[in-house]
Protein backbone atom coordinates (compact mmCIF):
# COMPACT_ATOMS: atom_id res chain seq x y z
CA UNK A 1 0.00 0.00 0.00
CA UNK A 2 1.43 3.36 -0.94
CA UNK A 3 1.77 6.25 1.45
CA UNK A 4 -0.95 8.83 0.95
CA UNK A 5 -0.84 12.58 1.42
CA UNK A 6 -2.64 14.20 4.35
CA UNK A 7 -6.35 14.68 3.84
CA UNK A 8 -8.00 17.90 4.98
CA UNK A 9 -10.73 16.93 7.41
CA UNK A 10 -13.21 19.18 9.18
CA UNK A 11 -15.64 18.71 12.06
CA UNK A 12 -18.40 17.44 9.76
CA UNK A 13 -16.06 14.82 8.31
CA UNK A 14 -14.97 13.66 11.78
CA UNK A 15 -18.59 13.47 12.93
CA UNK A 16 -19.51 11.51 9.82
CA UNK A 17 -16.62 9.08 10.33
CA UNK A 18 -17.54 8.72 14.00
CA UNK A 19 -21.13 7.80 13.09
CA UNK A 20 -19.88 5.24 10.56
CA UNK A 21 -17.48 3.71 13.07
CA UNK A 22 -20.31 3.34 15.55
CA UNK A 23 -22.57 1.74 12.92
CA UNK A 24 -21.25 1.07 9.42
CA UNK A 25 -24.73 -0.10 8.35
CA UNK A 26 -26.32 3.31 8.81
CA UNK A 27 -27.67 4.77 5.57
CA UNK A 28 -26.89 8.11 4.00
CA UNK A 29 -30.36 9.45 4.76
CA UNK A 30 -30.06 8.54 8.44
CA UNK A 31 -26.56 10.05 8.56
CA UNK A 32 -27.90 13.31 7.12
CA UNK A 33 -30.64 13.35 9.78
CA UNK A 34 -28.19 12.66 12.63
CA UNK A 35 -25.71 15.26 11.44
CA UNK A 36 -28.30 17.88 10.45
CA UNK A 37 -27.06 18.31 6.88
CA UNK A 38 -28.45 17.51 3.44
CA UNK A 39 -28.31 13.97 2.11
CA UNK A 40 -26.30 15.24 -0.89
CA UNK A 41 -23.71 16.76 1.45
CA UNK A 42 -23.26 13.45 3.27
CA UNK A 43 -22.98 11.55 -0.01
CA UNK A 44 -20.44 14.04 -1.40
CA UNK A 45 -18.35 13.84 1.78
CA UNK A 46 -18.44 10.04 1.72
CA UNK A 47 -17.46 9.91 -1.96
CA UNK A 48 -14.59 12.36 -1.36
CA UNK A 49 -13.24 10.33 1.58
CA UNK A 50 -13.57 7.06 -0.33
CA UNK A 51 -11.77 8.53 -3.36
CA UNK A 52 -8.99 9.86 -1.10
CA UNK A 53 -8.56 6.48 0.60
CA UNK A 54 -9.61 7.79 4.01
CA UNK A 55 -12.44 5.24 4.01
CA UNK A 56 -11.05 1.92 2.81
CA UNK A 57 -14.31 0.02 3.05
CA UNK A 58 -17.33 -0.78 5.14
CA UNK A 59 -16.94 -3.94 7.16
CA UNK A 60 -18.08 -5.86 10.19
CA UNK A 61 -15.98 -5.74 13.36
CA UNK A 62 -15.68 -9.42 14.28
CA UNK A 63 -15.30 -10.78 17.79
CA UNK A 64 -12.66 -13.45 17.19
CA UNK A 65 -13.23 -14.99 20.63
CA UNK A 66 -16.91 -15.57 19.82
CA UNK A 67 -15.83 -17.27 16.58
CA UNK A 68 -13.60 -19.64 18.54
CA UNK A 69 -10.25 -17.91 17.87
CA UNK A 70 -9.36 -17.34 21.50
CA UNK A 71 -5.58 -17.39 21.15
CA UNK A 72 -3.93 -14.37 19.60
CA UNK A 73 -0.24 -13.64 19.23
CA UNK A 74 2.03 -10.94 17.92
CA UNK A 75 4.85 -12.60 16.05
CA UNK A 76 8.04 -10.78 15.21
CA UNK A 77 9.54 -12.17 12.01
CA UNK A 78 13.20 -11.75 11.16
CA UNK A 79 13.79 -12.11 7.43
CA UNK A 80 17.01 -13.03 5.63
CA UNK A 81 18.79 -9.93 4.33
CA UNK A 82 16.70 -8.08 1.74
CA UNK A 83 14.05 -10.78 1.42
CA UNK A 84 10.99 -9.10 2.96
CA UNK A 85 9.07 -9.09 -0.33
CA UNK A 86 9.53 -12.84 -0.74
CA UNK A 87 8.01 -13.47 2.70
CA UNK A 88 4.93 -11.23 2.59
CA UNK A 89 3.04 -13.13 -0.11
CA UNK A 90 3.39 -16.56 1.57
CA UNK A 91 2.29 -15.00 4.89
CA UNK A 92 -0.79 -13.59 3.15
CA UNK A 93 -1.78 -17.13 2.15
CA UNK A 94 -1.97 -18.30 5.79
CA UNK A 95 -5.56 -17.64 6.84
CA UNK A 96 -4.76 -17.16 10.52
CA UNK A 97 -2.31 -14.32 9.76
CA UNK A 98 -4.56 -11.27 10.22
CA UNK A 99 -2.07 -8.41 9.85
CA UNK A 100 1.53 -7.96 8.73
CA UNK A 101 3.45 -4.73 9.33
CA UNK A 102 6.99 -3.74 8.39
CA UNK A 103 8.57 -2.39 11.56
CA UNK A 104 11.67 -0.58 12.74
CA UNK A 105 12.44 -2.93 15.59
CA UNK A 106 14.32 -6.10 16.51
CA UNK A 107 12.66 -7.95 13.61
CA UNK A 108 11.52 -6.95 10.15
CA UNK A 109 7.81 -7.77 10.29
CA UNK A 110 5.19 -7.82 13.01
CA UNK A 111 2.28 -10.21 12.45
CA UNK A 112 -0.99 -10.61 14.31
CA UNK A 113 -2.08 -14.25 14.29
CA UNK A 114 -5.31 -15.79 15.59
CA UNK A 115 -5.80 -19.45 16.50
CA UNK A 116 -8.41 -21.66 18.12
CA UNK A 117 -6.04 -23.18 20.70
CA UNK A 118 -2.41 -23.25 21.76
CA UNK A 119 -1.89 -26.34 19.59
CA UNK A 120 -3.46 -24.56 16.62
CA UNK A 121 -1.16 -21.57 17.24
CA UNK A 122 1.81 -23.91 17.29
CA UNK A 123 0.68 -25.42 13.96
CA UNK A 124 0.34 -21.94 12.43
CA UNK A 125 3.77 -20.90 13.71
CA UNK A 126 5.27 -24.05 12.21
CA UNK A 127 3.64 -23.14 8.88
CA UNK A 128 5.14 -19.64 9.14
CA UNK A 129 8.57 -21.12 9.78
CA UNK A 130 8.38 -23.18 6.57
CA UNK A 131 8.62 -19.97 4.53
CA UNK A 132 12.16 -20.18 3.13
CA UNK A 133 13.42 -16.62 3.72
CA UNK A 134 12.34 -16.41 7.36
CA UNK A 135 15.37 -16.59 9.62
CA UNK A 136 13.53 -16.71 12.97
CA UNK A 137 10.43 -15.65 14.83
CA UNK A 138 9.60 -14.46 18.31
CA UNK A 139 6.08 -14.85 19.68
CA UNK A 140 4.18 -12.87 22.29
CA UNK A 141 0.86 -14.47 23.23
CA UNK A 142 -1.94 -11.99 23.98
CA UNK A 143 -3.26 -12.74 27.47
CA UNK A 144 -5.92 -10.03 27.56
CA UNK A 145 -6.72 -7.05 25.37
CA UNK A 146 -6.64 -4.03 27.63
CA UNK A 147 -7.63 -1.40 25.04
CA UNK A 148 -9.48 -2.24 21.83
CA UNK A 149 -9.00 -0.35 18.59
CA UNK A 150 -9.73 3.24 19.50
CA UNK A 151 -9.37 5.29 16.38
CA UNK A 152 -12.68 6.95 17.28
CA UNK A 153 -10.82 8.87 19.99
CA UNK A 154 -8.29 10.04 17.41
CA UNK A 155 -11.17 11.38 15.32
CA UNK A 156 -12.59 13.27 18.31
CA UNK A 157 -9.20 14.86 18.96
CA UNK A 158 -9.16 16.19 15.38
CA UNK A 159 -12.35 18.21 15.83
CA UNK A 160 -11.72 21.92 15.83
CA UNK A 161 -8.11 21.60 14.74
Amino acid sequence: MSEQSDFDIDDLDTSLLGELQADARVGVLELSRRLGVARGTVQARLDRMIDAGVIRGFSVNLNLDALGFRVKAYVTVEVKEGQVASVVEPLSKIDEVLEVHSVAAQGDLLCLIAARSNQHMMDVLEKVLTIPDIARTSTAIVLKTQIENRSHQLLESMKGS
